[in-house]
Parts: C-alpha cells; structure tokens; sequence
C-alpha cells in the first residue's frame, strides 16, 4: 500500500497544485478606460488601419478594428514582429467588442522589444489562407500617445487684463522638456468657434491677452511629443478650466472719470453764476430808449411821435382840434 500510495503521490501532488492555481488565478480584468479612451481616439482617424501607440516609449499596443462576423476571432489571424537584426516573434492577439458594433484585436509587445529609433516591422496575416492583412513598418518614438495633462488651473493676471494658464505635464511622459502644447480658448460668446495657440519648449504655463472683458471663457489643453526625435499623436483634451475675465472699464479709472466730471461741472456752474450778467447782455442785449433823444416822448406826449414833430412846428393835431371845439 505505501509502495502505491508513493507511486501516485507525483501525479496527485501535480493536480493540487493546478487547482490551486486554479482557485487562486485573479479572474481577468476588464480594459482600462484610459486604454479605451486612446484606442477610441486613434480608430477615429481609420478604424480600418493597424494602429500602434506607446504610452512611455516601454510598451507598445498595436490594434486594429473590423466589422464583427460569426467564426472571426483571435485565432483567425496571427501576428508577427520583428526587430531589425532579429528574427520574427509571434505575438498574442486579444479580441474585444466595441461601442460602434464592431470587434477589435489587438496585441500588446514585451517590454523587452520596444526600442526607440530602430526600426519595428510588423505583419498580420490569415491564418485560414495566409493572406496578408497588414504590413508596417514603424519606429516606437514616433507613435507617442501622451496622457493628457493635468491640474490645469486659470487665474486672472496682477495687472493688463491678462489671464495666467498653469498646468502638469502628462503623468508618465518621457522627456517633459520635449512635449509641445496646444491650448483651446472657447467662449459661447464669441463669434468664430474656439482659439488655439500652441506651446513649445515644453512650458507648463502661458499669459494670454486680447480677451475680451467680462466674458466666461473655458480653457483645455492637450500634449503631444515634439519633432524631430519624436512624434506621434495629440493626446486628448485635459479637464477644462473657466474663468469670468476682468471687465474692460477699471473700477478705479470709471471711479476718478466720474470725480473729475463732477469737478468740471461744478466749475462750469459758478463760471456761469459769477458771470451771469455780462452773459445775459450778449445773450438778450438791453433795447435803448427813445426818450433820450425826444424829450417827453412818455411823459408828455404818451409816446406819440406825431405829437412831438407837431408841437416841433407849432401845428395841433385833429384831436387837439376837437377838444379845443368841445
């Protein structure tokens, strides 16, 4: 009996541990959102294409999408690669369902194949009849494919109106001093869609001026590795940041304007008080009276011309005439 049980120990220890392993196996883990963010934004550019990308220049994901049918999955195709001065290396492939319908495969490289400025070849073909799918060649540092950057903040400046962007670069990234940005400038206000201006040297921070004042503006900014030793693509936008520009009109200078107009009205009114009888004669000059050149134009004769050039000439006139009758 101990000569049997020593005999099969082996294979049951064996089974044990596969079920143990078993047991204790982590069950798979769903894809990344960020992974799905990135393979979102470069199928948009052709879903029919074999896409790569690299995060930190020691990964690369290689991945293509087509319309999903019955009998089509990872085994349908293979996928090879091969280092310039090295042989051909399989690579696994993945299959997954996406949002539009279709069916993505995709393959992830060791990290010990992924070596920037050598050239990378790739081929996928069908297995069913050998046909070749797709072929590339490519270079790792020129298929970066930044996250975007973070903790983007927007203050207003000290002083000019201007606002201050500051933000982190991507998590991760390679060379931060070799990132080029691109900050979008939006505001439903203004006519003509979003502004971009672009950051090179690897700057984490801008001033932007000629905004308009009183305006809620919303800011983004994305990353992408500077040519010439690198390329690759627009990451996505970061988190946006808002912020209510300045009005136009300086409290301080609308405050003094205000003073010194009420100064130079006030002026203007005791100008004119302290001068108000010379300004009234050029205005309505005073009429001269007759009586100082015919003497007793008012009192004697009533204001009667013809009274006077009669008594001028010692002549009386009809109604003088009548009461002298009567």
């Amino acid at each position: 009996m101990d000569h049997l049980w020593a005999y099969l120990w082996p294979g049951v220890g064996s089974l044990c541990l596969l079920l143990a392993g078993a047991a204790w196996a982590s069950p798979p883990k769903p894809l990344d959102p960020k992974f799905e963010s990135k393979v979102a934004l470069l199928a948009a550019r052709g879903p029919e294409e074999l896409l790569c990308f690299t995060e930190r220049l020691e990964d690369l994901v290689c991945f293509w999408e087509e319309a999903a049918s019955a009998g089509i999955g990872p085994d349908s195709y293979s996928f090879f690669y091969q280092l310039e001065g090295e042989p051909w290396k399989p690579c696994s492939l993945h299959q997954a369902p996406t949002a539009r319908g279709a069916v993505r495969f995709w393959c992830s490289l060791p990290t010990a194949d992924t070596s920037s400025f050598v050239p990378l070849e790739l081929r996928v073909t069908a297995v069913s009849s050998g046909a070749p799918r797709y072929h590339r060649i490519i270079h790792i540092n020129e298929v970066v494919l930044l996250d975007p950057p973070a903790e983007l903040l927007a203050r207003r400046a000290d002083e000019g109106g201007h606002v201050v962007l500051r933000w982190l670069p991507p998590p991760g990234a390679p060379v931060a001093s070799l990132i080029r940005y691109e900050v979008n400038i939006s505001s439903g206000n203004v006519a003509g869609g979003a502004q971009k201006v672009e950051i090179l040297d690897g700057r984490t921070e801008c001033v932007l001026s000629n905004l308009r004042g009183g305006t809620r503006y919303t800011f983004m900014v994305r990353a992408r590795m500077a040519e010439p030793s690198f390329g690759g693509f627009w990451s996505a936008w970061s988190e946006p940041a808002s912020l209510l520009t300045a009005s136009d009109l300086d409290p301080l200078i609308l405050t003094l304007s205000l003073i010194l107009v009420l100064i130079l009205m006030l002026l203007a009114v005791l100008a004119l008080l302290s001068h108000r009888r010379t300004l009234k004669q050029k205005i309505w000059p005073g009429i001269p009276s007759p009586e100082s050149e015919f003497e007793g134009l008012f009192t004697t004769h009533k204001g009667n011309f013809q009274a006077i050039g009669a008594a001028e000439k010692g002549l009386k006139l009809p109604s003088e005439i009548l009461d002298l009758a009567t």
